[in-house]
């Protein structure tokens, strides 16, 4: 017998919808206690599905009917499937919630739940409960998110002999993968096998779409499954806007040089003819450059591209725009934004970031990526 213990993810916030969803299952799972002591065997869930009635019988996964696809999540069919099921959710659904946020982390839960309904139908006509398909979903976004972190977990042969041990994510959520393929292959088990297979497809192709969109933030000690594979096929190392900014970290903090440039058009040499502001019909093109100088420049750099004789970036002067107002970046013609945080540090991300937000890498502060302005 191998049970999971903990999972080695840092949280930088309370999974606290996680919580709530552990309490909601234990509430009614203590509904459906009430219920028994009562003396309603109809409302046990060993009894037949058409003699089940209660709480069970009204949330229970039995045809194609809405609420049986959101309720049968919350009730159990005894308390080791609930301490069971709890257990797992509270192992992996912590890290997920924190990483992909409360309110986003409910909504995700509740159609990962009806995902996994919905294939158990396709699949097996047999009634269901169980919060177990929405929980494998939970943790196939944590595979995706968390494929290299560690799993510490305790087996026994026999129930006297514990021993501890560490295994990668991947090959511990994969031999759990596998078992279910047999159980739904082996079949008349009992179990759920398919409700926990569509949960986990489920969960698993909607955290790779949102890592693909770059609609969670990976740390720069973290890696999830998409940025490996990106790594694998040649492109780029990392896709979400945090990673562009910790890719361009080093390089964002120099000023180029000639010998690091290609330019597309030749060069020309910068007059610095003033600092100050002018009104935009004194006949120059006024631009502000990524270390933040202002420069008033001749009409005869319109549309070339040269290098600020402050810090070196190249920019790229636009041809019909007069002035560029405070705060406008002028970016370089090589496909990046550069652009200046309140702390001082200067970023360069690729255009296709523009009006996006993400995390300065030395303040935290929270900062939208500029348009792009020539």
């Amino acid at each position: 017998m191998i049970v999971p213990w903990c999972v080695d993810v840092p949280q930088d916030r309370w999974p606290v919808v996680n919580w709530l969803i552990i309490a909601g299952a234990v509430c009614v799972f203590a509904l459906q206690i009430a219920e028994a002591v009562e003396g309603r065997p109809d409302a046990a869930a060993g009894a037949g599905p058409q003699a089940i009635g209660g709480i069970v019988g009204a949330l229970m996964l039995n045809g194609w009917g809405l609420r049986g696809l959101l309720g049968h999540m919350w009730v159990h069919g005894g308390l080791l499937h609930l301490l069971g099921n709890m257990w797992f959710l509270w192992i992996f659904g912590n890290a997920v919630c924190a990483k992909v946020g409360n309110l986003r982390y409910l909504l995700l839960y509740v159609l990962l739940g009806v995902a996994a309904g919905v294939t158990h139908l396709l699949f097996d006509s047999d009634p269901a409960i169980g919060a177990s398909g929405a929980i494998n979903g939970v943790v196939g976004m944590y595979l995706v998110l968390f494929y290299e972190n560690g799993i510490t977990c305790y087996w026994a042969p026999i129930l006297i002999y514990w021993r501890q041990f560490t295994v990668s994510s991947f090959w511990m959520i994969l031999m759990w993968l596998i078992f279910d393929i047999y159980g739904a292959a082996r079949g008349g088990s009992g179990v759920a096998y398919f409700a926990h297979l569509g949960g986990f497809g489920a969960g698993f192709g909607v955290a790779l779409y949102m890592c693909m969109k770059g609609w969670i933030t990976m740390e720069r000690y973290e890696k999830s499954l998409w940025q490996w594979w990106q790594q694998r096929k040649g492109g780029p190392p990392e896709t979400s806007l945090e990673a562009a900014f910790r890719a361009a970290r080093q390089e964002a903090s120099l000023p180029a040089s000639p010998e690091s440039v290609s330019p597309a058009r030749p060069l020309k040499p910068v007059p610095l003819l003033s600092l100050n502001k002018r009104p935009a019909s004194d006949g120059h093109v006024h631009v502000t450059c990524v270390c933040s100088k202002s420069l008033r420049l001749s009409r005869q750099y319109a549309g070339q591209t040269v290098r600020c004789p402050a810090c070196g970036a190249e920019l790229t002067v636009g041809r019909d725009r007069p002035s560029a107002s405070q705060g406008d970046v002028v970016t370089p013609d090589d496909g990046f934004i550069r652009f200046v945080c309140r702390c001082g540090r200067r970023m360069k991300v690729p255009s296709r970031y523009a009006g996006r937000s993400g995390k300065c890498p030395r303040c935290g502060v929270r900062v939208t990526i500029p348009r792009a302005s020539l």
